[in-house]
């Protein structure tokens, strides 16, 4: 029974490890943003530049520890670094449940958003099923040889690294964020009918008589003889619902017109940049080419730029671009692309396809895809990602399978 009970144990908080590691790894841009606003609350500024560095890391040694744990390989030194891990997290999610210096810790990445006294808690269960493992840890029985176990290690940490940096020179295999393939934008800045408000408390006021100051509610409002004072912001009880895409917004001189650009309809494509000052400048020629082709297609084809409209104009000039640039929060345009610059077409402003820098299409590539169903493009994509993971997951369930039964026969002979 015991060993049933630490076999269940171990692949449980491996597979939990392996998921959370995942959904980092898969979207490293995004696991960057969530340390460089540690790294910014926390006052260790000069980190910032390393942020990718450190969210890379983060989901390999997430993925390789929860592998060791699933394959049953290197066990003490995984379970080890999960309890320095929790006990790390335990702690510094308390502080920030506390302080809230970061709404969102990004245990799951933008796959699963939490508050930070949800993670907290989530982080108390998790902790004694880590602390178990490590206890138990001499009691795992070692099935392969040391060569064969820091060579499977080797192996995992490898895949891991490597699917980091394919979603960081691409874009992420899963999209969990609030601009993915299939999203009509204006749709996911409103909220749906009969969506939940914020809730406040009921309102005080106060007034003043004789010297006396006394708070009222709306209800029993004092008679004439008592001099309005104040009435404080009502405390929030409860946030209601907030549409995934509220903040979105297009300026041009400091005038929004997203309402404007969205009512046009038809295909468009953004082009999209966080800093029009660290983008690369070498897919110039290929994007004068795309907006001349969208021009001759009637494709609305503009520049959502996160800088200044000084920037803007030497961005311009630099490069020759005849399409307009318009402004955007930095912030939004990290979400609506992991790339800078980044591409989307959107029709009937539906996002039907994304593309990083190191992906943009050529003329032939785009006329391929006007020629396609919409439905169809969304599909094709869903499905292109969907092939990928299912590929990984084999992988590992032939990994899984193979030691598993070398395991079962090195113990049995």
């Amino acid at each position: 029974m015991k060993c049933i009970i630490r076999i269940v144990t171990r692949i449980a908080v491996g597979v939990l490890f392996i998921f959370s590691g995942y959904v980092k790894a898969i979207d490293p841009v995004g696991s960057a943003i969530k340390f460089g606003e540690y790294f910014e609350a926390f006052g260790v500024h000069f980190l910032v530049p390393s942020a990718l560095i450190f969210g890379i890391s983060l989901a390999v040694a997430e993925l390789v520890t929860g592998l060791c744990f699933l394959f049953g390989v290197k066990i003490k030194l995984a379970s080890t670094v999960a309890l320095i891990f929790m006990i790390f997290m335990t702690l510094l999610t308390f502080v920030l449940a506390i302080t809230d210096m970061v709404r969102d810790c990004g245990c799951f990445g933008d796959a699963i958003k939490l508050t930070n006294w949800q993670t907290f808690y989530k982080n108390l269960i998790i902790d004694p099923f880590v602390i178990y493992v490590f206890v138990n840890r001499k009691n795992y029985r070692q099935f392969f040889s040391q060569i064969t176990e820091w060579t499977v290690f080797a192996l995992i940490a490898v895949v891991a690294l490597n699917l980091s940096i394919y979603c960081y020179k691409h874009l992420p295999l899963i999209d969990f964020i609030a601009y993915k393939v299939g999203t009509n934008i204006p749709d996911a800045m409103t909220a749906p009918e009969g969506a939940q408000g914020d809730v406040y408390e009921e309102g005080t006021y106060i007034y003043e008589k004789n010297g006396e100051k006394k708070s009222f509610t709306l209800e029993n409002l004092p008679d004439s003889t008592w001099t309005f004072v104040d009435a404080p912001a009502p405390k929030l009880l409860k946030k209601g619902y907030v549409p995934p895409a509220s903040d979105f917004s297009i300026s041009s001189e400091l005038e929004n017109i997203h309402s404007e650009i969205f009512a046009q309809g038809g295909y468009m494509i953004f082009l999209t940049s966080q800093n029009v000052n660290t983008m690369t400048t070498g897919k110039s020629n290929l994007l004068n080419s795309i907006y001349e082709f969208s021009k001759e297609n009637k494709i609305n084809f503009i520049m959502l730029s996160g800088s200044s409209p000084k920037d803007n104009e030497n961005y311009v000039h630099k490069t020759g671009a005849a399409y307009p640039v318009y402004m955007t929060d930095p912030t939004v345009l990290k979400s609506m692309v992991r790339s800078n610059p980044g591409m989307m077409l959107l029709k009937d402003n539906t996002v039907l396809k994304k593309w990083n820098c190191n992906d943009f299409p050529s003329i032939d590539e785009l006329k391929e895809l006007l020629a396609s169903d919409s439905e169809e493009i969304i599909k094709n994509h869903y499905k292109s990602g969907k092939q990928i993971n299912n590929m990984l997951a084999g992988i590992v369930l032939l990994v899984f399978v193979i030691i598993s039964i070398t395991g079962i026969i090195r113990r049995k002979y």
